[in-house]
């Protein structure tokens, strides 16, 4: 299994170990990238400066709207499927959360990457590779967000706590910690400069 998780878009210098991750260079990397994480939020002009960052290091980019698959998911598996990467974009962790569900993303994506695909995600989308979403609830405001999914995706045991030391989150995301590790949870810290690889049975952290 391949993930590259962090808290902001791949930087400059994540990018060589984001191409040896994937065996491809830039310009030939295909990522499927789906935003709908920022959905619930009326100004996210993160989410553009993200994907700008994408296209600045030259990869091919497919913009996957999940919301148009809410009524009829067909066609959805082999837009997945025609991709190197799979990438969750950051936003509210629990509507992301719920629109994999509606969709049965969820289930495609878990699917895909077990079979070898990589996944990426950043801050909601590195949270959703982890056993769970709880605890995330001071930041991300679920009571606003049709669901009590709490499940992740559980492509690994471990959950990412992004953003870890930023003036925004540091309160909540030390409360988080705390939460995750008494409940019994393995964690993994990054900050917006680190990014965590899984490399099958390889894990590290690059800053």
């Amino acid at each position: 299994m391949k993930l590259f998780l962090s808290s902001l878009a791949i930087s400059d210098k994540q990018l060589p170990e984001f191409t040896k991750l994937v065996g491809k260079p830039a310009a030939e990397i295909k990522i499927t990238l789906i935003e709908n994480a920022a959905d619930p939020h009326p100004e996210n002009k993160w989410v553009l400066e993200n994907r700008n960052k994408f296209l600045a290091h030259g990869f091919k980019i497919d913009l996957l709207d999940l919301k148009k698959y809410q009524a009829n998911n067909k066609g959805l598996f082999e837009r997945l499927e025609n991709s190197d990467v799979i990438r969750l974009g950051g936003g509210n962790t629990y509507f992301l959360r719920f629109i994999l569900r509606q969709t049965k993303a969820d289930k495609m994506i878990k699917q895909l990457v077990n079979d070898g695909k990589v996944f990426g995600g950043d801050s909601a989308g590195a949270i959703m590779a982890g056993p769970t979403i709880e605890y995330f609830q001071d930041s991300d405001f679920p009571k606003t967000i049709p669901t009590k999914d709490l499940d992740g995706l559980k492509l690994i045991d471990t959950v990412v706590i992004p953003h870890w030391g930023s003036e925004k989150y540091d309160k909540a995301s030390k409360t988080v910690e705390q939460k995750l590790k008494k409940a019994g949870y393995k964690t993994v810290k990054i900050t917006d400069e680190q990014v965590f690889v899984l490399d099958d049975d390889k894990q590290l952290i690059i800053s």
